[in-house]
């Protein structure tokens, strides 16, 4: 098996990939399933992770408790856990309670205020993960099939939703969970990036500014 092949499976069983779609520079985002879960997870992400040079860490699963203990198994996840470079949101299941929405400010804020590349998960980087990651992409200007399909490619790693049968997770239910950011209005390839940037502002509290440094982060126009 060559190289690359290699990467390419180590990285499909770890839910690992580049999220690089509408104006997200390369080299910017990441997502993941759980760096530290055990021992055998944490040695092929953090090749991944060296090899791509993650400098923040975004865990929507964890309270900054937990992560203290689980730290200790990786020490690059633990040296940013130390340099303040990780945030531990300790985010449930229900993207639509007010709970919900004011870690994932957090997240946002976060990530303006620290330095690329990201790297976002939870346990399984399937449910929370895809929902952020797909707020994200939409409010960067992805198309409507491209942040559909970061969804639903997730289903194809060895970890499993926690909310969805992966039977029943396609294009529909990928559609139902975009939902949550258009306030009953009808999502459609014209509107996405438009009500992705309403969420942010209305929904979750963002101030004008924040979406504009917010963007500019992801965009690559600048890093710190």
């Amino acid at each position: 098996m060559k190289n690359k092949e290699i990467a390419f499976f180590s990285a499909h069983t770890v839910n690992f990939r580049e999220v690089c779609m509408g104006s997200i520079a390369p080299n910017t985002l990441y997502r993941s399933s759980h760096p530290i879960k055990d021992n055998k997870q944490e040695k092929t992400i953090s090749l991944l992770v060296s090899k791509v040079q993650i400098k923040t860490v975004i865990n929507l699963c964890d309270t900054i408790s937990g992560i203290t203990g689980k730290s200790v198994i990786a020490p690059w996840y633990s040296s940013l856990f130390r340099s303040g470079r990780v945030i531990a949101l300790g985010m449930d299941f229900n993207c639509t309670s007010v709970s919900f929405n004011k870690k994932l400010k957090k997240t946002l804020q976060f990530i303006i205020h620290r330095e690329r590349s990201y790297l976002i998960h939870c346990h399984a980087g399937v449910d929370r993960t895809g929902f952020v990651c797909m707020v994200i992409e939409s409010f960067m200007g992805a198309s409507l099939d491209d942040v559909i399909n970061d969804y639903l490619k997730s289903f194809n790693s060895i970890f499993e939703s926690s909310i969805y049968d992966a039977k029943k997770a396609d294009e529909a239910t990928v559609m139902q969970i975009l939902s949550a950011m258009s306030n009953s209005q009808i999502i459609n390839e014209q509107n996405l990036q438009h009500i992705a940037e309403t969420y942010l502002r209305c929904k979750l509290g963002l101030s004008a500014e924040e979406v504009e440094l917010l963007r500019n982060k992801l965009s690559g126009k600048f890093n710190l």
